[in-house]
């Protein structure tokens, strides 16, 4: 069962691989023919995706860890749960938080040139 685990694991993991080099190598030669400088990764993006890569290595361990002793289901399902909640849910207010400023700027005649607490920013 382990091995079948493993190599489906593995098999996932060498796609998805391809799938990132080729598209990477794709829009590198469409940056060449456009002479387009490459983008910067945003920070709040990289954590972003740092966490969820840490989380996915640590669901694969937490998973296998639960089917050897089920008890520790509960223990598995905070572990992902909390900081990939958090983090997830942190961007969504930063974006959303960026996206108000943008909709007041662009739209002035909407917003009627009201000023925008960020810091005030409610659901």
């Amino acid at each position: 069962m382990n091995y079948l685990i493993s190599a489906a694991a593995g098999l996932i993991a060498g796609a998805v691989l391809v799938h990132s080099i080729e598209s990477m190598r794709k829009s590198r030669k469409r940056r060449q023919a456009k002479k387009e400088p490459r983008g910067k990764i945003e920070f709040s993006k990289f954590i972003l995706l740092a966490v969820l890569i840490t989380y996915f290595i640590g669901f694969v361990v937490a998973i296998k860890i639960v089917f050897i002793d089920v008890s520790q289901l509960g223990v598995f399902l905070t572990y992902v749960g909390a900081p990939t909640g958090s983090s997830i849910g942190f961007y969504a207010w930063k974006a959303k938080a960026e996206n108000v400023v943008k909709i007041a700027k662009e739209n002035p005649k909407v917003t009627g040139g009201t000023p925008v607490d960020v810091n005030n920013i409610t659901p």
